[in-house]
């Protein structure tokens, strides 16, 4: 089973979203999760977690958006990484929920929201031929 990609250029306008939103999440969690921990009302530990799996999805879409043609093998990992991300950000939903403030629960929706819409719109430009 072969890959290809499709529109190309709207692919790489959707990985750079990816990283410019990932890179944001990323940085803020890990230079400001002292005062998230408290505005979300989210463990730190949690916020640090977050943090750097959203910097590793960050720099793995920046990588890819900055190739003429991204390569689809690491295209599909981070496609199916994001997927497996946003299942594992319906936990946290579930889990964290309640002690979540307000803030801190808008976050965790839009963590799986965000995730699930980057992941299906970069796997929309993947098709077999």
């Amino acid at each position: 089973m072969k890959h290809q990609l499709r529109n190309i250029p709207l692919l790489k306008k959707v990985l750079w979203v990816d990283s410019v939103l990932g890179g944001g999440t990323a940085l803020a969690g890990l230079f400001l999760y002292p005062v998230l921990a408290g505005f979300l009302g989210l463990p730190a530990n949690l916020i640090i977690i977050i943090a750097s799996v959203t910097l590793a999805y960050a720099l793995l879409a920046l990588s890819l958006a900055r190739k003429s043609t991204p390569p689809v093998l690491p295209l599909r990992i981070l496609i199916g990484a994001n997927w497996i991300w946003a299942v594992i950000s319906v936990v946290l939903l579930f889990l964290y929920f309640n002690e979540a403030t307000i803030f801190g629960a808008i976050f965790l929706i839009l963590q799986v929201l965000v995730v699930g819409g980057l992941a299906y719109q970069e796997g929309r430009h993947v098709v077999l031929s």
